[in-house]
């Protein structure tokens, strides 16, 4: 009975402490009340874009939540976000994303600079060389016609109609693609979802480098699932009944999809060791393997303070990473690009005019990099789309030093939440910001409108396979387009998506028809 008076007093001392602590906090602002213990976590809705819109419509462009007992920052304005860009922190001190294995390792939320910034640097010699661009627009072309032949088999619906899950493809799509482009590897997924939804017309399946390459796709998506969850969940809900389980799911599954990769990389770390002749090979896995080592084929990498070969560990999470964001975001915005074109007929006509006319009349020909440079509106249509659908549309942020932002001052390492998709709607930064207008974006548009668009990001952490989503996006673009009539199944409900720290397009069907 002491035990249990004991155990009530401590609760009561705690939860006074807490509010106390709450209510004289220094530089308060505006937000919702938290609960001990696990914050306004409990509140929160499981989109954080429309969690953010419904707190701001009440709390203004600043106000502040509780993840836990970790007091967060949300900002909904560009001036007040625009310098945490410059900060090369995401997160600061998250034992989440510490138990979940992200936060020292790979590109995404890794919080341990020196580790970041090695990686980025060859990240930059890579896949946001001007070369790497150009093979990803040659890939894409030649994976976009294994794709259409997988097409063809489908039966018409009405003529040469065909109806297809465009967002289903498309993850299998640019995951392949991308898997292609970092590591010269193969899966042949478009093959095995097209005989996972066609069962009673199969096709042969090559031997591929990743076993049931479809399910691992769905592994993909569940570790931004695991981020979500380990990012904003605290430790005492995480090993609570009930949630606990939630938990053991997602770590599961990371170790799982995490043996898969330590597995190909293992095998083409043997491949490189044992070869006699001189690599030639310039794809990113390779870069990674010979950092150091005497067949490096890399320059200006290695440096006083990284004399060691990269661990087969490290080279996973950062593989992972670019897994992960060149698969779901790249199919994400194709999603919305057709989606918004789909209902907005007019700028689709226009498009396809400056396909055929960059382009040529051949629709068999090969796309080269100065075409997909050439084409302004389709790369208009792509801004204005991911302006109205930002993938990300809460970023997150920790200032590396002290800030003052809007007459605040907050000490570093302060966590901030970024509500892009406020900013890319605000009519305080665009003119009719709920309509669909890719002119904004030519003739001379206002440099301005570039300070508040963020959908690569912005800053040192800046998306760096941004060059190669945007060209394998646009050349995407131009072969369906080029050579296919598009219509939306459900010109009714707007995009399907799901939010796991980014925005993943769920069914999405479409209507395709070969132009005349």
């Amino acid at each position: 009975m002491n035990y249990f008076l004991l155990s009530i007093i401590g609760l009561v001392t705690y939860i006074a402490i807490f509010y106390y602590r709450y209510f004289t906090r220094q530089n308060p602002l505006p937000g919702p009340i938290p609960l001990p213990i696990v914050g306004n976590v409990l509140q929160y809705t499981g989109d954080a874009g429309k969690f953010m819109e419904g707190l701001r419509l009440i709390y203004g462009d600043m106000f502040e939540i509780y993840l836990g007992t970790k007091r967060v920052v949300c900002l909904c304005r560009s001036e007040m976000a625009g310098k945490l860009f410059n900060s090369p922190l995401r997160t600061y001190s998250n034992d989440g994303l510490d138990e979940f294995g992200v936060s020292s390792k790979g590109v995404l939320l890794n919080s341990n600079y020196d580790s970041w910034s090695y990686h980025r640097r060859i990240l930059q010699k890579t896949i946001s060389s001007p070369q790497f661009t150009k093979e990803t627009v040659e890939s894409t072309q030649a994976l976009f016609r294994e794709m259409e032949g997988l097409w063809k088999r489908i039966d018409n619906i009405d003529g040469d109609v065909k109806k297809i899950d465009f967002a289903g493809w498309l993850s299998q799509f640019t995951f392949e693609n991308t898997l292609f482009s970092l590591t010269t590897l193969r899966a042949h997924n478009l093959i095995n979802y097209y005989n996972a939804t066609n069962p009673q017309n199969k096709v042969v399946v090559p031997e591929g480098t990743i076993p049931n390459s479809h399910s691992f796709i769905e592994s993909l998506k569940m570790i931004f699932e695991g981020a979500h969850f380990f990012l904003l969940t605290p430790k005492l809900l995480r090993n609570s009944p009930g949630i606990s389980g939630t938990r053991d799911r997602l770590l599961k599954n990371k170790a799982w999809m995490s043996n898969i990769l330590l597995k190909l990389i293992s095998e083409r770390r043997t491949q490189v060791e044992n070869s006699n002749e001189k690599i030639d090979s310039n794809d990113l896995l390779t870069r990674f393997l010979t950092v150091n080592t005497d067949k490096d084929i890399n320059k200006n990498i290695a440096d006083d303070k990284h004399t060691e070969k990269i661990s087969d560990d490290d080279i996973k999470a950062t593989i992972a990473d670019l897994l992960l964001g060149g698969t779901f975001t790249t199919a994400g915005m194709l999603s919305a690009i057709v989606y918004y074109l789909g209902h907005n007929p007019k700028e689709q006509k226009r498009m396809v005019q400056e396909l055929d006319d960059v382009l040529g009349s051949d629709r068999d020909s090969n796309i080269t990099l100065d075409q997909v440079n050439k084409l302004e509106y389709t790369d208009a249509v792509f801004k204005e789309a991911s302006r109205l659908f930002p993938n990300i549309p809460v970023n997150i942020r920790a200032n590396a030093e002290p800030s003052e932002i809007a007459g605040h001052r907050f000490p570093a390492k302060t966590q901030f939440m970024i509500d892009i998709e406020a900013i890319h709607r605000s009519p305080d930064y665009w003119n009719d910001p709920d309509t669909f207008n890719p002119d904004r974006w030519t003739n001379n548009p206002d440099p301005k409108q570039f300070n508040n668009y963020y959908q690569f990001g912005g800053g040192v952490r800046v998306c760096p396979g941004r060059k190669m989503a945007l060209a394998e996006v646009k050349t995407i673009v131009a072969l369906l387009y080029r050579n296919y009539d598009i219509e939306l199944v459900d010109k009714v409900s707007p995009l399907n998506y799901k939010y796991d720290f980014i925005k993943i397009v769920q069914e999405f069907e479409i209507k395709i028809k070969p132009r005349n």
